[in-house]
């Protein structure tokens, strides 16, 4: 009775413990995972938006200043 009690506590400590000496192996890599900061996410939209912006402005700037020049040219040919 001794030998069988023994053997089952051995084999219930077996199928306890092979779950927990597995899960490293069966474990995804620590670079394989996802992480996504939405307040990081937040700060990038923000400044690609201003820089979009800033953009916008130069452009407009450019094209009034393409558009004084024309003016010039036309004064000087008056």
């Amino acid at each position: 009775m001794k030998l069988r009690r023994s053997l089952a506590m051995r084999f219930a400590a077996a199928l306890l413990a092979a779950p927990a000496a597995l899960s490293p192996m069966l474990a995804t890599p620590a670079q394989a995972l996802i992480v996504f900061d939405p307040s990081n996410y937040t700060q990038n939209v923000l400044t690609a938006a201003r820089s979009l912006e800033q953009i916008t402005n130069q452009i407009t700037s450019l094209q009034n200043e393409a558009q004084m020049l024309i003016n010039q040219a036309r004064n000087l040919a008056s």
